[in-house]
């Protein structure tokens, strides 16, 4: 059974009881029909974004649920015979949140780039390596775009002072 999340519209006109008659009618509905209820918000009485059906407000609710593919069709054919539901909605809920996030790798990078990222990394060590290190050598860097181009001139930069 997959997990749903029902939202709807109840015409504000009607009593409270009513309203509670309704909401359980579609508890109920669930139920009776191999669903399992997980929770019932009542929003209560908001202003519509819009007039539908000449009504300015309704009373919404949202309902989460367990239950077999087949019960949306018959859940949403009872919402469309009771005249006191003005809109409703029926999604599929996709808990996402339960399992670890992946971190987003890139795909296949060119040749040419992955040359690059490995230059770069070993310019990287290189020069921690000189830093760390007791002798000082003087080496001077030439900016480029092209990071193995500057781990050549640096390369022999080195062997020069050598």
């Amino acid at each position: 059974m997959k997990e749903y999340e029902t939202t709807f519209v109840i015409d504000s006109l009607i009593k409270n009881e009513e309203v509670e008659n309704l909401i359980l009618k579609v508890e109920k509905f669930i139920t009776n029909n191999g669903g399992e209820v997980l929770n019932t918000d009542r929003w209560g009485k908001k202003r519509l974004a819009y007039e539908i059906r000449k009504r300015q407000y309704g009373y919404y609710v949202k309902i989460e649920f367990k239950a077999p593919p087949h019960l949306n069709k018959n859940l949403e054919r009872e919402y469309k015979l009771d005249e006191n539901i003005l809109r409703y909605l029926i999604v599929v809920l996709d808990r996402q949140e339960e399992k670890p996030h992946e971190t987003h790798k890139p795909e296949a990078e060119s040749p040419k780039a992955e040359k690059r990222n490995l230059a770069k990394a070993e310019h990287a060590t290189k020069k921690a390596d000189d830093e760390n290190s007791e002798t000082d050598t003087n080496v001077e860097t030439i900016p480029s775009e092209d990071s193995a181009q500057a781990v050549e001139v640096e390369d022999a930069a080195v062997e020069k002072n050598e």
